[in-house]
């Protein structure tokens, strides 16, 4: 007997697509979720959400905290797992534990995700910024420094289609507001070979990028940055980073397989 096939806009697991339609919204909530207000936020029954948390609590996956759920840490294994494996993660270590000129600076890697990127890797510096950068953490691309210098590489069309509903809600006063001035920094980035976060993400924070190629060399598959905070900041000490970033995002891509990077 043949089976017959699964249309493509059909899942063929909807129990396991709706456990992780929950997991996401849980993972970039701040405060533990209700089951009432994940049913609402899923469009199901509360007795289908209830069984998925209390099942998923169970495993490990969430933790029950008061009267509603956050992400356990079971999930952790999947996470080191990922990191592990990932030849850009190692690779990011291996480039920085070598050197010995940033010590003072923080460092990241960061991967693309809709319109996030998601930090796969820190390395955190002597000088405190009053953020912690922590593997899973989401921050929206077009404030970031290593999610505009990702954005950079990419055709007009897909920034503006990543944004096709507008940028996401302003996180300082400095953040940028507008497509067509998200634009001009793009294109002054492809000039410089670096991006800035100046402030756009946390007040006293400075942060410079470059993207991270693959093999391919064509379009970037994440993005580095060094953070320092603002009273460390002036020309000199902007040019050098500006530099040392774009050093070490061509030595990172380098050992992925890039061989030719414009």
């Amino acid at each position: 007997m043949t089976k017959e096939a699964v249309p493509a806009n059909k899942p063929a697991a909807p129990a396991v697509q709706r456990a992780a339609q929950l997991l996401d919204i849980i993972a970039v909530s701040d405060e533990p979720l209700t089951v009432s207000g994940l049913a609402r936020e899923l469009g199901l029954a509360k007795s289908s959400v209830h069984g998925l948390c209390n099942t998923l609590a169970d495993l490990g996956i969430l933790d029950r905290r008061n009267s509603g759920f956050v992400m356990g840490g079971h999930v952790m294994l999947w996470a080191n797992a990922f990191v592990n494996k990932s030849d850009m993660v190692a690779e990011f270590f291996r480039l920085w534990q070598g050197q010995h000129d940033l010590k003072n600076e923080t460092a990241t890697l960061t991967i693309l995700d809709g319109q996030d990127v998601v930090y796969i890797a820190s390395q955190h510096g002597s000088v405190p910024l009053g953020i912690t950068f922590r593997i899973g953490m989401r921050l929206p691309a077009a404030f970031t420094a290593t999610g505009k210098a990702i954005l950079s590489t990419m055709p007009q069309e897909a920034v503006e289609q990543i944004y096709a509903n507008g940028l996401p809600e302003a996180l300082t006063d400095h953040t940028v507001q507008t497509m067509p001035d998200l634009l001009r920094e793009l294109e002054d980035i492809r000039e410089s070979g670096y991006s800035l976060d100046n402030q756009q993400v946390r007040e006293g924070m400075f942060c410079f990028g470059a993207p991270v190629y693959d093999f391919s060399g064509n379009r970037a598959v994440g993005g580095i940055a060094f953070s320092i905070n603002a009273l460390q900041m002036d020309k000199t000490r902007e040019q050098e980073l500006g530099t040392a970033v774009i050093r070490y995002a061509r030595a990172l891509s380098h050992n992925l397989g890039a061989n030719s990077l414009s």
